[in-house]
């Protein structure tokens, strides 16, 4: 199934949440880094700045297409009933910034083609979208935090920064909405690249082969 559908996957929230602690990914930034493209000088070798980017994007991509079917189904999620569209709507346009951005980076090296495999659990009920957005969340803040510490660029290091800071609001947002505290841990964990390539394989079945760099699981 591509962009514009969902396939059934079943998927244990627990298990998912512990997948999240090895990888994750998410980037967040306003329009006006567009601007900074130009500019960025991309590291070569071993996981490189580019490839960082390649599966950056592709997570995003990911991120897109939730917001987008929790949206069209919005007001059809019972138990508890979803509230704030605001904040789906602002989130959504976060993500596609975010995917904007990474696609005016990469040029004709971004992914064609992804292929996404949400699983039915994790939008059956208003609960289990919030479960699902709480541990995408949690996942994409760590995998950015994890990029500031990995990336060689110094203006990519700063967009990683912002990109955790944004995608935190959203966790926050969720994690609250589902029953929690909001808060994440005074300081946050953080994954590689290459661990959250691994985790984001099963919903997104082609990203191995979209990938074209070496460090990244079967690419």
């Amino acid at each position: 199934m591509d962009e514009h559908g969902m396939m059934d996957r079943r998927v244990n929230r627990g298990q998912f949440l512990r997948s999240s602690a090895k990888g994750g990914l998410a980037l967040a930034l306003g329009g006006s880094v567009l601007a900074s493209v130009q500019g960025v000088a991309f590291a070569a070798g071993g996981v490189s700045d580019t490839s960082t980017l390649q599966a950056a994007y592709a997570a995003e991509s990911l991120a897109v297409h939730v917001y987008e079917g929790v949206l069209a189904n919005f007001h059809s999620f019972k138990s508890p009933k979803l509230m704030n569209i605001d904040y789906f709507r602002a989130a959504l346009e976060n993500e596609k910034a975010h995917k904007a951005f990474l696609g005016a980076a990469l040029g004709a090296k971004a992914p064609k083609g992804l292929h996404f495999k949400i699983p039915a659990s994790a939008l059956t009920t208003g609960q289990s979208v919030l479960n699902f957005g709480v541990a995408l969340e949690r996942a994409f803040v760590e995998t950015y935090l994890g990029a500031v510490e990995s990336l060689s660029s110094a203006d990519l290091k700063v967009v990683a920064a912002k990109v955790a800071a944004n995608e935190a609001t959203h966790f926050s947002f969720f994690d609250a909405a589902a029953g929690g505290h909001g808060v994440l841990p005074s300081l946050a964990p953080t994954v590689t690249i290459a661990q959250a390539a691994t985790v984001l394989t099963p919903y997104i079945p082609n990203l191995s082969a979209s990938l074209g760099a070496a460090g990244f699981p079967n690419a």
